[in-house]
């Protein structure tokens, strides 16, 4: 496999997953309001910022938009173009990935994003502002459908690989980004001392937290009734069967990375390996305790920033003109990994935000 081939199929992958996860924040977010009608505006800019500190840069949209609310959020983060996490710049850039490596995916594969990008050049502002819920399920179907085409005809080769770890990482990352911010926002002032038992508009708030992740009803049939902080917090990153936790998304882009490398649990041939392997070992015996104890802002990013470096990491080793440079502790480690030779590696991309 050529290293520019099995990078587009990464970021093709990755794109494709973030269009959808901003999506379901921002239908979650429509929700919440509604919920919330009688307590809060739909514009009240406290709903609207958080948003923007998940999804994308605040210095960047503050120097577009006066201020935070519907309008300007759902503008920044669907339709401008100079937003690259925006829907349909992530939308524009998994299609061009795809067009690079159209030999190399299967026709529906290429027809699902194809469909899914024209279809965003044809929706306006105002549909969307009049009819929001429709529009994000529709981005979110058209994902499911993309990973169900990919799932069930697309060969478990190396660039089967590359697809789960892009579509895992970016899914780690979103998740680590909520946790930080919306955690943090919705804990007590005076820590978790105080432990307040939760009203009805506490309620609201941490059920709008697991469903930005998809993960209520999940949650619920483990939790029955109870919607607890620290139950939350568990479950959105340590628990290990549920597919949208930050645990269960490492687990599997590392399983994937060891596929292509021959790795194992207690040999790594390469540094990518070693990074994901430490940030799954600490995941794996890591409490609830241990991250207040650390400091959960402080956990959570770490946790970003072991993901950024890893896909760094990925890149220099599988993408990249030059031969990875090899860890004095890896000189006598065979790389098992030999397919991919040659190609050429586009950085500009490799460098978007991870």
């Amino acid at each position: 496999m050529l290293s520019r081939v099995a990078e587009s199929l990464f970021w093709m992958s990755r794109y494709v997953e973030r269009a959808e996860n901003t999506a379901r924040f921002l239908e979650v977010n429509f929700n919440l309001l509604l919920d919330l009608n009688d307590i809060t505006e739909i514009d009240n800019p406290n709903y609207w910022n958080p948003l923007i500190r998940v999804t994308a840069k605040p210095e960047h949209f503050i120097e577009s938009y006066p201020e935070y609310n519907a309008y300007t959020v759902t503008d920044y983060l669907v339709f401008n173009r100079q937003n690259s996490n925006s829907i349909i710049s992530s939308i524009g850039m998994a299609r061009e990935n795809a067009r690079s490596i159209i030999d190399s995916i299967s026709s529906e594969m290429w027809e699902q994003v194809n469909n899914l990008y024209h279809f965003l050049q044809n929706v306006t502002q105002q549909q969307v502002h009049n009819d929001p819920f429709s529009f994000y399920r529709e981005i979110k179907n058209a994902s499911h459908l993309f990973q169900g085409i990919t799932d069930n005809i697309f060969s478990r080769t190396e660039g089967w690989e590359f697809i789960q770890i892009g579509k895992y990482l970016e899914r780690a990352d979103n998740a680590a980004r909520l946790i930080d911010v919306k955690y943090l926002m919705l804990m007590p002032k005076g820590g978790r001392e105080q432990d307040p038992v939760l009203d009805s508009f506490d309620t609201i708030q941490w059920m709008a937290v697991l469903k930005s992740c998809s993960a209520l009803e999940a949650f619920r049939k483990v939790y029955l009734s109870k919607i607890d902080p620290e139950n939350i917090l568990w479950f959105l990153v340590l628990d290990r069967t549920f597919p949208r936790s930050i645990a269960f998304s490492i687990c599997a882009a590392q399983e994937a990375l060891w596929r292509i490398s021959g790795s194992s649990r207690h040999r790594y041939a390469n540094n990518v390996d070693r990074l994901i392997g430490k940030l799954e070992a600490e995941l794996s015996y890591t409490s609830v305790e241990d991250m207040y104890n650390k400091g959960l802002h402080r956990f959570i990013e770490e946790i970003e920033h072991g993901l950024n470096r890893i896909g760094e990491q990925i890149h220099l080793l599988y993408f990249a003109y030059h031969t990875p440079k090899i860890e004095p502790h890896d000189i006598n480690e065979a790389l098992p990994f030999t397919g991919l030779v040659g190609g050429r590696a586009n950085w500009s991309q490799s460098q978007q935000q991870q």
